[in-house]
């Protein structure tokens, strides 16, 4: 079978019921595309939902189909919603800006206002575990900053934290909104080819030594996601459902490479008579 053929085959699991259980496939209209930051492309956009208390949770994914913009192969790419209005009916995406022209790239880059994509979602990724008033800590790169964004959003005033934030832009922090009992951390790296590369975020973790009345949440490179993990439920003994944490992207392995074997994993996954619900992304070896 032709690799074309292989990644089509595979990628139409994504529409089979136990990946679309709840989601819509809807049409976002470009409003504006902005630059809030050097390395940020901001799109707005209205989606004629018949549902928008879907869209009012935090931390909300879409996958962007890429392929009807760019009239390529099929290719779809997941994002999250950095903000809903309800009153509008707009939705707000920001995309880290890279040198190299990947799917997304050549996307925004040619898109212009008034111009459509076809989106489906809106899938609730996870937050911190506010059920005991932990102390939350949280740790995120650049890939994250939306997801963190949306969260604080609908943050609990009496929750406490301290959120680390690793990226190149030196005043980043003044994206998230504020909270009297959370603090933020620059974790700033020199250059943006830097990311994935330091381990700030692993060395931010490691100077937690008491764990006892704590809850992480995690989002960023694989491997560091997947060490920041292993830190808290092997090492520190704590319990899954204090430990949250997911990895966006691979360091060397293109978007198309890892979502290609995303879905490998993810049709031996439902094979084996599993769902989604209990889909691991980080327990899939790239």
């Amino acid at each position: 079978m032709k690799k074309q053929e292989q990644i089509s085959k595979n990628s139409n699991i994504l529409q089979q019921n136990d990946h679309m259980r709840n989601l819509e496939n809807l049409e976002l209209t470009i409003h504006s595309i902005s630059r809030p930051f050097p390395s940020i492309l901001r799109v707005r956009g209205k989606i004629n939902t018949n549902q928008p208390d879907l869209w009012e949770k935090p931390n909300l994914a879409v996958r962007l189909e890429l392929s009807y913009a760019t009239h390529s192969a099929r290719i779809s790419r997941v994002y999250t919603i950095r903000s809903f209005n309800r009153d509008t009916h707009e939705v707000e995406i920001d995309l880290i800006e890279h040198e190299d022209e990947s799917p997304a790239m050549k996307w925004v880059h040619s898109a212009e206002v008034g111009s459509t994509i076809q989106i489906i979602g809106p899938r609730p990724h996870f937050f911190p575990n506010f059920e005991e008033k932990k102390h939350v800590l949280m740790f995120a790169d650049e890939t994250a900053l939306p997801a963190i964004y949306s969260i604080l959003l609908h943050w609990q005033d009496e929750i406490s934290a301290d959120i680390f934030i690793d990226s190149s832009e030196p005043n980043i922090l003044s994206y998230f909104p504020s909270h009297k009992m959370v603090r933020m951390h620059l974790l700033q790296r020199e250059r943006p080819d830097q990311a994935g590369k330091m381990g700030l975020l692993l060395k931010a973790a490691y100077q937690f030594h008491h764990t006892d009345h704590i809850t992480v949440w995690a989002a960023c490179e694989r491997n560091e996601a997947r060490a920041i993990r292993k830190f808290f439920l092997d090492e520190k003994l704590m319990d899954k459902k204090d430990v949250m944490v997911t990895g966006y992207w691979n360091l060397g392995v293109s978007s198309t490479i890892l979502d290609q074997v995303r879905l490998e994993y993810y049709q031996k996954h439902l094979d084996a008579g599993k769902t989604l619900e209990s889909f691991d992304d980080l327990d899939m070896l790239v």
